[in-house]
């Protein structure tokens, strides 16, 4: 659901063994019950209004995922391993790994303030910064200031530590500082000029004053002040994966709990490590910083001082650090190893029952979380009617509550889904997690003393509303020679609108089959499918249905994000393919183009080349159409009836998206990407081309337009389609093809043939989707046969901190190989669903 946000609470700060860690969350968002006005209602039976509530409830936080109660309660009472509590907790998912990638931590507390760090050694140097002549190289304390929109200037000392205030002028000489940079764009970084991020010594890691507290905070790692998307000055911690962790860990669970149990109580910390090391990788906050300090984990760096100079105060722990080395770089992921990192949210304590959820999570009886100690577990309050009445104003003088629906799991009926506060002046309906943040409780789970139970709910809906994989006979692709006939694009699923299907968002883990409406001879369909609005991150696939769903994803889906991406699609033997979804997100499908055997064109791929590239010139406006000449240039025959293409749009002034289609015809309501603002957004096609041999494509916003071709359809192609069961050729994380990262510029050579249904010999070409993940800075992806010279363009494109996947029908060299260059760092990973061999 659009607008819903995840998030930990943390309270209090853990140091003795049995301090409860204060979690909790906002909860998911439900319909809205009917005003019912009146006295307390809950169940049906009514309680008189006569002075203060009594309320008793289960658990502490949204309940959703780990207890981390419940875990300790499983691992000192049923000798359970973490493995078996993420197992229990987390079902649908499965232990994976993940690389030890540096995460960036919004520090909110530093919000619209200044950047001011400091160092007890002295040696702090500026990212890309190279001093002048007679200025130092390091420094003791810096300080960077916005002084306009986007530009910093950096003042520095060397005499001492020094935390400026806010409104100390630095520019004036007599208060100490010098300017060491006048003004620079963007951000600007600072760290040790040593990598000390793993020190044992909390001396050799930046200070970071905080001008509302007064302490100085010690991060791992470098500092960075950066503007927000929104333009409000940011500060960011960027650290190391595993050790993000140490301070993560330290502070959402007791240290002290290792030793509980005869040492069992270990067991729960390394399953808080994993959950946590998960739920801060699947986090996609925004492109300056993934994830944040308070309301999203527990992050408080190293250690802190209370003022300058003062003694340390640790936030690390020997146990806690034990538990994050234990299980260094385990994550759960969504379905299989290779599957998106699950969004692993938790809380204090789940009161007996975990939450319903839309994370693919299913709640579960949580016995665990009873265990001694856990005064979370069950709880009793007073709630005054000045409360309810100073929550809501609006209402008047309090005269009743209602708890209109309850989700099903726990006692009386579950957690509070809806309820109706009443007064003199009016009602209110909320979700029964707004109302107990409002007013102070610990969980949802919770009912109004002398409320009658309400009788068991209805059985819960089916989740997938009957898409499930379809049972057509057959075991995967059909691999007779085809040949391809691009159309008008045709919208075949929406789910939006209903269009072609329910009009309710494809769910988690469920499967939507879909009929193209092609002719029977049709092995292979070209579609452009959109993720609309992700609730968290995850991953769409598409397949012949009936075959084994395999590994390979066609698009990632981006939690709040439209994300398109074209596919080669092998189709069924009753002509139907089969997405699957790992997470809740609306879906688009258009149709753009089939390969059929008794039909269409041949393929002919080349070297890829740039035919179009406004950059050259002013931004398109709003609205542009430019037509593009393919047909009779660069060595494309007049003849031509359709390319193969990768679009781009970049430095784009605001959201939008592009069309393309050949030119001639009305323009059709589908669209090949979606620009977002001031980045960039690649995506592939296979498109007709007008009678003149041309493209037309259209611009919604103000951006610039960038085309380039890999090849063209038409009678004197040479080659043909043979479609085959995505399969996986590579993947870095995992070792298969090729093993670790790729550096950047590093350009890498990875055999894309002789695997699955692709034939070792033969192939001029392949179709693949090629996935980028990891990248923690905005970059892009060139592809291109090994034994030619790299070209000047790309053919993926991915924001910092996201996936990103394009398909590329592209030439391999003599050996069957592609190289894959990208301009930063990232994994990657490559399904092949289709090759072009000798017609």
């Amino acid at each position: 659901m659009a607008g819903v946000t995840f998030r930990r609470l943390f309270v209090a700060n853990l140091v003795m063994a049995m301090i409860c860690p204060l979690a909790g969350a906002v909860g998911v968002a439900v319909a809205e019950a009917p005003v019912v006005a009146g006295p307390v209602l809950d169940g049906g039976r009514r309680v008189a209004v006569a002075g203060p509530l009594t309320i008793d409830g289960h658990g502490w936080g949204h309940g959703i995922g780990l207890s981390q109660w419940g875990a300790l309660g499983y691992a000192i009472n049923s000798s359970w391993s973490a493995a078996q509590i993420l197992d229990h907790y987390y079902g649908g998912t499965v232990a994976s790994t993940a690389p030890n990638i540096d995460i960036t931590v919004r520090l909110t507390l530093l919000d619209g303030l200044q950047t001011a760090v400091v160092h007890d050694k002295g040696t702090i140097v500026i990212n890309g910064f190279a001093p002048p002549a007679g200025q130092p190289v390091v420094w003791r304390s810096l300080v960077a200031r916005e002084i306009s929109e986007g530009h910093y200037r950096v003042w520095g000392r060397n005499d001492t530590t020094a935390c400026p205030g806010t409104s100390l002028d630095l520019d004036n000489s007599a208060n100490g500082w010098t300017v060491v940079i006048p003004d620079q764009a963007t951000s600007v970084t600072f760290r040790p000029q040593a990598d000390t991020s793993a020190s044992t010594d909390v001396g050799d890691l930046l200070g970071l004053c905080e001008p509302t507290t007064g302490r100085v905070r010690y991060y791992r790692g470098a500092i960075r002040a950066i503007n927000s998307s929104l333009g409000a000055n940011r500060t960011v911690s960027q650290v190391p994966l595993e050790q993000y962790l140490r301070s993560v860990v330290g502070g959402e669970v007791s240290y002290g709990w290792a030793a509980m149990g005869q040492g069992k109580g270990a067991q729960a910390l390394q399953a808080q490590a994993v959950a946590a090391r998960s739920y801060g990788l699947a986090e996609n906050k925004d492109t300056y910083a993934r994830t944040c300090d308070n309301i999203c984990q527990t992050y408080r760096g190293a250690a802190y001082r209370p003022s300058v100079g003062s003694p340390l105060v640790a936030q690390e722990f020997g146990p806690t650090d034990a538990a994050v080395a234990a299980t260094a770089g385990v994550v759960r992921r969504y379905g299989s190893e290779s599957g998106a990192v699950a969004y692993t949210m938790f809380s204090s304590s789940s009161g007996g029952f975990t939450a319903a959820n839309t994370l693919g999570f299913t709640p579960v009886v949580d016995d665990g979380d009873a265990v001694a100690g856990n005064n979370a577990h069950s709880w009793t309050v007073t709630l005054d009617p000045s409360t309810i009445q100073a929550a809501w104003p609006s209402i008047g003088t309090f005269s009743g509550l209602q708890v209109t629906s309850r989700d099903g799991g726990g006692e009386w009926g579950g957690r509070v889904a809806t309820i109706t506060v009443s007064g003199s002046a009016g009602s209110v309906n909320l979700s029964g997690s707004a109302f107990r943040l409002a007013v102070g409780l610990k969980s949802a789970l919770f009912q109004i003393r002398g409320a009658e139970t309400p009788p068991p709910p209805p059985p819960p809906a089916d989740p997938c509303s009957g898409r499930y994989p379809s049972t057509v006979p057959g075991a995967g692709a059909n691999s007779v020679a085809s040949r391809f006939t691009a159309l008008t694009p045709i919208r075949l699923i929406d789910t939006r609108s209903g269009f072609g299907t329910a009009a309710v968002p494809l769910a988690g883990g469920c499967t939507l089959t879909i009929q193209p409406g092609v002719p029977a001879d049709a092995t292979a369909v070209v579609v452009n499918v959109t993720s609309v609005g992700a609730q968290v991150n995850g991953f769409l696939t598409a397949y012949p249905c009936g075959a084994a769903r395999p590994l390979a994803s066609i698009v990632p889906s981006v939690a709040g994000r439209i994300v398109p991406g074209t596919a080669v699609v092998p189709l069924s033997a009753d002509g139907t393919f089969c997405v699957f979804s790992s997470t809740s997100t609306d879906l688009v499908v258009d149709l753009t183009g089939v390969y059929q055997i008794g039909g269409g064109q041949a393929f002919q791929p080349i070297n890829p080349v740039r035919s179009f590239d406004s950059r050259s010139g002013p931004v398109l406006p709003i609205g542009a159409v430019v037509r593009v000449q393919i047909a009779g240039r660069q060595g494309v025959p007049a003849g031509a009836t359709a390319a193969a293409v990768t679009v781009h749009s970049t430095d784009a002034l605001g959201p939008g998206f592009v069309t393309i289609w050949p030119c001639g015809v009305t323009r059709p309501t589908t669209s090949i990407l979606n620009a977002t603002t001031g980045s960039a957004v690649t995506n592939h096609a296979q498109v007709g081309l007008d009678g003149y041999g041309g493209v037309c494509l259209f611009a919604s916003n103000a951006m610039h337009l960038v085309l380039d071709l890999s090849g063209w359809f038409g009678p004197t192609a040479s080659t043909v389609f043979h479609a085959v069961t995505p399969q996986r050729v590579l993947d870095t994380r995992a070792a298969v093809g090729l093993s670790g990262a790729f550096a950047a510029n590093q350009n890498r050579a990875v055999t894309v043939i002789g695997a699955g249904s692709v034939p070792g010999s033969g192939v001029a070409a392949v179709a693949a989707e090629i996935t980028e993940t990891g990248a923690t800075q905005a970059g892009y992806i060139t592809v291109h046969p090994c034994m030619a010279a790299v070209p000047n363009l790309s053919m993926v494109r991915n924001f910092a901190n996201s996936v990103a996947a394009t398909t590329v029908a592209g030439i391999v060299d003599g050996f069957g190989r592609w190289c894959l260059k990208p301009n930063v760092a990232m994994d990657m990973v490559i399904d092949v669903s289709g090759w072009y061999g000798a017609s």
